[in-house]
């Protein structure tokens, strides 16, 4: 009997010593070379977790609250929510853009967050008209269509957006979208038999491109 305890033990030590899940901190927009942990393109890169590149491994990532685009290449990178922190060479550091973080649960509801520094507020995201999406998490590469919808008009799209991996973008012709219009992102994911539809209100761009990250637990 006292095994059967003792292993229950053991367990509940180590459940309490694991560390909690980070929220991420920013995204690889490419990488070529190894990483410990391992990493791939359009993968979050969690807050507080130490990133080891080979001395050859060239990282871009995007960090989500300074809005920059960095490459790196070799040593160690940490990002935090506020900053992140690099002791190998840093080839390039530039304004990017802030993208808008959205997570998407298995049920089709989700919370949004802007640059992961502010969190649900109620009612549905504000997104910058004519943006670019970017799918991350365990089921991105579920995605097989995305569009948009005025509301209340799911008939017939505004626009069918391109999708090339994990990356969504609008066509050249794409028309104009209105700020402070209501929209309807409709995905459609091979797991699913419906489509997933996220409604979302336009806005004005502020930055230098409109982001958005869509993760798809």
């Amino acid at each position: 009997m006292r095994y059967p305890m003792l292993s229950a033990l053991l367990f509940g030590v180590l459940l309490a010593a694991a560390p909690a899940w980070a929220e991420p901190a920013g995204i690889v927009m490419a990488i070529a070379g190894e990483s410990d942990p391992k990493l791939s393109a359009m993968e979050e890169i969690p807050a507080n977790t130490p990133v080891t590149l080979t001395p050859t491994t060239r990282l871009i990532f995007l960090h989500y609250s300074r809005c920059k685009l960095v490459s790196v290449t070799g040593g160690t990178v940490a990002l935090s929510r506020a900053d992140y922190k690099v002791d190998g060479a840093i080839d390039s550091e530039k304004d990017g853009p802030c993208p808008r973080v959205y997570a998407l649960g298995s049920g089709g509801e989700g919370h949004s967050t802007g640059g992961i520094v502010s969190r649900g507020l109620g009612g549905p995201p504000r997104w910058p008209v004519n943006p670019e999406f970017i799918f991350s998490g365990p089921r991105a590469g579920a995605v097989t269509t995305a569009a948009i919808f005025a509301e209340g008009k799911l008939d017939k799209p505004v626009m069918s957006l391109q999708l090339n991996g994990w990356r969504a973008s609008e066509p050249a012709d794409a028309p104009k979208m209105a700020a402070d219009a209501h929209y309807v992102l409709r995905l459609t994911m091979r797991d699913l038999g419906q489509p997933v539809d996220v409604p979302f209100v336009g806005t004005v761009s502020s930055g230098p491109a409109a982001l958005v990250v869509v993760r798809v637990d």
